[in-house]
């Protein structure tokens, strides 16, 4: 079965528009944290789908080839969750080795909340499919987990104590896209994994949608500007006194 002329448009605006991103982060010159790694990660999507391209989608070709290159995508992926990570911890300055133990802990959460759905995707791991499906669930862990870990320390860190100076607009933006550009992944292979292979062509299209979106968000709003630092406003404080008692 081949691919709608839909899908061909989305899959085109995806690629031009990572191709837009890794533009911008080195237009505007955005080559610290976490976003040299994401420029890193794209080029390695780019590069793996310009490989895709070469041999049908409904042959054995494209299959051997997708599931050769997953390791390499999720490597990138992993690196860049690591970099946002370390570029949230580094506005803490003063909480050194418990950002360490903060990471471990919503990683095992998310962990623990993927293992839920696991017992019903092991019963598709079976005859000619288990390879594929196997890659598939492994798709899913890493993206959930990164998802899941991103998500966890954020919301932690929204109820922490504000760090000394303003989070950089360019690392809010990003990790919120990020969270998003994952979360999105890990629930299409999630529901990949239940269901006959080719039965959520819907759900590719919108998480195809999705993409775009996310990435013409990073090219539309990552600026120089956005990288700074900067510190908190200073709020005028109005003391009023009482009025003074009249004497009797």
């Amino acid at each position: 079965m081949g691919v709608s002329s839909f899908y061909q448009i989305l899959w085109l605006a995806s690629a031009l528009l990572a191709a837009a991103v890794i533009a911008r982060i080195f237009q505007q010159r955005l080559f610290l944290r976490p976003l040299k790694s994401f420029a890193f990660m794209l080029a390695v999507v780019l590069l793996r789908d310009a490989i895709l391209s070469v041999p049908g989608y409904d042959t054995h070709a494209y299959t051997a080839v997708w599931e050769w290159t997953l390791p390499a995508v999720l490597l990138a992926q992993i690196w860049v969750g690591l970099d946002t990570l370390k570029a949230v911890a580094r506005l803490y300055p003063k909480i050194g080795k418990f950002a360490v133990r903060l990471f471990l802990v919503c990683l095992a959460i998310t962990v623990t909340v993927c293992c839920v759905g696991l017992p019903f995707e092991l019963h598709r791991v079976q005859g000619q499919e288990a390879l594929l499906r196997v890659l598939f669930l492994l798709h899913r862990s890493v993206d959930s987990w990164i998802a899941g870990t991103l998500i966890l320390v954020s919301a932690f860190f929204a109820c922490f104590p504000a760090p000394l100076k303003q989070p950089p607009r360019n690392l809010v933006l990003h990790t919120t896209l990020l969270s998003l550009y994952f979360g999105g992944y890990a629930i299409l292979f999630f529901a990949e994994n239940l269901a006959p292979l080719g039965a959520m062509a819907v759900l590719e299209h919108l998480q195809f949608i999705l993409v775009v979106l996310l990435y013409a968000a990073w090219t539309i709003f990552l600026s120089k500007r956005g990288q700074a630092t900067e510190p908190w406003p200073q709020l005028d404080v109005m003391v009023f006194r009482p009025a003074p008692r009249p004497s009797s």
